[in-house]
């Protein structure tokens, strides 16, 4: 029992580790994003201090989340010979779809965070 403990904990740290950086791309360019659109929104100060706090835990977690969610499909992919396809994207996109890092414009309450993004 302890060798399949140690090798699923290994995996678990390999798809992170090959996840990771694909989730820092993801970020930065859906800031990128954000930051170029023209919005119309008066910011405060208290505002970009509680986005860069609230990050602090919404981005780790977000990762945890989507990692969780790739490991469940695949998984899923994998007992049942891929014909759950439909149910291993939903799940995977239920963890990695949506607003990757919060702007002060959501902290301000004018743009909702997405929640699925196609």
């Amino acid at each position: 029992m302890r060798d399949a403990t140690k090798w699923l904990c290994g995996l678990l740290v390999a798809l992170m580790a090959l996840t990771g950086p694909l989730l820092a791309r993801a970020a930065v360019v859906e800031a990128a994003e954000l930051s170029s659109s023209a919005v119309d929104v008066e910011v405060t100060e208290g505002d970009r201090v509680g986005a860069g706090v609230l990050n602090v835990a919404y981005v780790p977690g977000k990762a945890i989340v989507c990692g969780l969610g790739t490991v469940a499909s695949t998984v899923l992919l994998i007992v049942t010979l891929g014909s759950a396809y439909r149910a291993a994207v939903d799940t995977f996109k239920e963890g990695c779809g949506g607003t990757w890092v919060l702007t002060p414009e959501h902290v301000a309450g004018k743009i909702p965070p997405q929640e699925d993004v196609e």
